[in-house]
């Protein structure tokens, strides 16, 4: 390879990555501030509020899996400059994110008291869980509107409108989430309810833009007919490869409550300082994130192309790039661990549990990154079934066993799940390596 195509290549990374990234820079930083908002009305409200957040989130992440499988086909058919599919595609998907939304706003509604009971947490936090929950999900449509929408936008190589439509719909979370926690402008302070609305219209407004700029997109021009008329062919297009990335989801999503409800047990305080270190260490994700967006768009885009080599040179130059930016990320977390807990809580104990598990989780990041983009370029050549089945094995065979034994049965504190997580992500890493070094996604 020349040094002017790989000049080229690392533009054309950069160029689609760095919307993703910022786009979740602004994520964690809504996410933060709203955390440390929380934060100050005690370890209750925080456990509280992290609990409601994580379940609505994962729970509609299983969903909005049909954002992964037309993401994938929208690269393939952009390249092929097949935009009549790319619109169709589109429409199809927002049909399912919304009839999917609705149904998982219902048993949110309904289950929410039921699941939160079988959680080891206090029960002043399960009290005040359940009723977060409810708020939150009444919004899980909207969430996955904006969640497929923004998918699909990316799988076009649009990642900065999806990054101005993330912007505008924190933004609006951040202004409402403060008004209402502390009861600003005139309206009632609602503590932690607070954060709940703001987050839920937050995510109503998020989806309603989205529709809106995929409506206006020259290459797209989405109508309400390609949204209503049900087109079997394409939903089983998109069925087809949403369905492992749904599973890989619900292994990961599952696995994320199962792991919360087991660490709920550690006590408030340790609890409290995981939540706090799940948000710092998110930060350093979005370098990962933002490639493993990029591995998947340009490997589906020059599969359509019709250029598999060049397809397989990106993965593996955007694995590089990954793997040392997030190497980076991981130095300056460590460093500043103590601090960055400081920020969301005044408890010394909490800041001390919160900054051990944030210096731990160091020693996943180099991995977290191979696993974010060979698993994105996997799945942008529609390869959905491997990271599913790797997440699977990484999550319930590994870490959940492991964590009962050491947690629920021996007792150990909360770091002890961080190590075990870091041991997930390396052996996730070394199967993904070798899947997409097989070449046999090129089939």
């Amino acid at each position: 390879m020349s040094l002017a195509i790989k000049q080229y290549m690392n533009r054309q990374i950069i160029k689609l990555a760095w919307p993703v990234i910022f786009e979740g820079v602004v994520i964690v930083a809504v996410n933060v501030l709203i955390t440390a908002m929380v934060g100050r009305l005690g370890a209750v409200p925080l456990a509280a509020v992290g609990l409601a957040v994580m379940m609505q989130f994962s729970a509609a992440m299983i969903f909005a899996a049909a954002g992964t499988g037309a993401a994938a086909i929208v690269a393939r058919e952009t390249g092929a400059c097949h935009w009549q599919e790319v619109r169709k595609i589109t429409g199809q998907a927002i049909l399912l994110g919304g009839g999917l939304g609705i149904a998982l706003a219902v048993l949110g509604l309904v289950l929410a008291k039921p699941i939160l009971d079988l959680t080891a947490a206090d029960p002043e936090i399960n009290r005040l869980a359940t009723v977060l929950v409810k708020i939150s999900f009444g919004f899980t449509p909207f969430f996955l509107l904006m969640s497929i929408g923004n998918a699909i936008l990316r799988g076009m190589g649009r990642t900065r409108i999806a990054f101005y439509i993330t912007i505008f719909s924190n933004t609006l979370a951040l202004i409402i989430a403060y008004t209402l926690v502390f009861g600003y402008a005139g309206m009632p302070a609602l503590g932690p309810y607070g954060a709940a609305w703001g987050l839920g219209v937050s995510q109503l407004a998020g989806g309603l833009a989205a529709l809106a700029v995929l409506r206006r997109r020259e290459t797209v021009g989405l109508a309400l007919r390609d949204i209503l008329t049900v087109d079997k062919a394409v939903i089983q297009r998109i069925v087809a490869i949403s369905v492992p990335a749904a599973l890989e989801q619900l292994a990961m999503q599952g696995g994320r409550m199962v792991f919360m409800f087991m660490l709920a047990g550690v006590g408030a305080v340790q609890f409290a300082a995981h939540q706090i270190a799940v948000q710092i260490e998110s930060m350093s994700f979005m370098p990962g994130f933002g490639f493993s967006i990029a591995a998947m768009t340009l490997v589906g885009q020059y599969l359509g192309k019709g250029m598999p080599h060049r397809a397989e040179q990106f993965a593996w130059l955007t694995n590089k790039i990954a793997f040392w930016s997030m190497a980076v990320m991981g130095v300056i977390i460590f460093v500043f661990a103590r601090p960055l807990a400081a920020l969301f809580i005044d408890d010394p104990a909490v800041i001390y549990w919160g900054s051990l598990c944030v210096m731990v989780a160091v020693l996943e990041q180099p991995t977290i990154a191979l696993c974010f983009v060979l698993g994105g370029a996997l799945r942008g050549a529609g390869d959905t079934r491997w990271p599913m089945y790797v997440t699977t094995l990484g999550v319930w065979l590994i870490r959940l066993p492991l964590v009962y034994v050491f947690i629920i049965v021996w007792g150990y504190d909360i770091t002890a799940a961080w190590y075990i997580t870091a041991g997930d992500f390396l052996i996730r890493s070394a199967i993904l390596w070798r899947r997409f070094g097989s070449r046999k996604w090129m089939k």
